[in-house]
Formats: C-alpha cells, sequence, structure tokens
C-alpha cells in the first residue's frame, strides 16, 4: 500500500513538475498570451495554475483599463 501511495505521488510530482508554469507577472508582460491560454482552460475544462495566474493577470489589466461613460 505504501508503495503505491509513494509511485503516486511521485507520478504526481513528475507531470507537475514538467508543466510550464506561468506568473502572473509573466501574464503581464505577454497580454496577448491571456486570451488564447484562458481559451485553452476553458476549452478543456482546466482549472491549473497557468489558467488561475492568467485569470489574475486579465482581471489587474482590466481594473487598470480607463472607464468609458
Amino acid at each position: 500500500m505504501k508503495i503505491a501511495l509513494c509511485g503516486g505521488v511521485l507520478a504526481l510530482l513528475l507531470l507537475t513538475a514538467c508543466e510550464n508554469t506561468k506568473t502572473k507577472e509573466y501574464y503581464l508582460d505577454h497580454p496577448d498570451e491571456i486570451a488564447s491560454d484562458l481559451s485553452e482552460c476553458q476549452k478543456l475544462g482546466k482549472n491549473t495554475y497557468n489558467c488561475n495566474q492568467a485569470t489574475l493577470a486579465q482581471y489587474q489589466l482590466k481594473s487598470k483599463a480607463p472607464q468609458t461613460p
């Protein structure tokens, strides 16, 4: 049982380490990637670190945009 649990944890860590993680700051510096990454998140039903960071960056950019009357 312990071996199976350790194997599962190791597999999860390896899969997580392989993902190219992007921070909110990355998305703020590359705003053109926000829409495409969020579209993929929504299409595939993902809720990953990158999806969350892209959402935060999008919100921050929208909140700084000048409001039109």
